[in-house]
């Protein structure tokens, strides 16, 4: 029996190195899978109550640095991802308001040219003028002005383009130097 008493606390150390051991194993596993951690999980996890956990100070330490060296690793993983998509999001934004512009100088080119072709038929209708305009040179006249308003416009974006480049170069050269 007296035998059986002093091998007790060699027994109780393999059992806590154990124990230990499958903490340590569920907390890799757990950091690894990307869950997040809690005491009470991770003593599920490895087999042991959360009080042995509680119990050990340095386990609970060795718990609590390695998720806060996970949570930094996606922080920093985060950010780097929403600078590329803040930058592509910028992008998509230049383009979308570019093709807008386009649409909408488009839309009221066809919209005049609407109008003076239900102005015509109207009038024609009426008989009070020809169905053709007075003068020529006036329909020539406006299809000139509107390819002249849709080449000032497109280089106006341009401009803009360009312009946002410009700034966008500066702003990088500033924070290199």
């Amino acid at each position: 029996m007296a035998e059986h008493v002093d091998k007790l606390p060699e027994l109780r150390r393999l059992d806590s190195a154990d124990k230990t051991r499958r903490v340590l194993a569920a907390l890799d596993a757990t950091i690894d899978t990307g869950q997040s951690l809690t005491i009470a999980a991770l003593a599920r996890r490895a087999g042991v109550s959360r009080r042995f956990i509680y119990d050990h100070p340095e386990l609970r330490a060795e718990a609590e640095r390695r998720s806060a060296q996970a949570a930094d690793r996606r922080a920093s993983r985060a950010t780097a991802g929403a600078r590329v998509t803040t930058a592509s999001l910028r992008a998509d934004l230049a383009n979308a308001k570019a093709a807008n512009h386009r649409l909408n100088t488009e839309l009221q080119a066809l919209r005049r040219r609407l109008g003076q072709i239900l102005g015509h038929e109207i009038l024609a209708d009426l008989g009070d003028a020809p169905a053709e305009p007075v003068d020529p040179r006036i329909e020539q006249l406006t299809d000139a002005l509107a390819q002249t308003n849709k080449e000032l416009a497109h280089r106006g974006e341009e401009l803009a383009a360009a312009r946002q480049i410009n700034r966008e170069l500066i702003a990088r050269l500033n924070r290199e130097h």
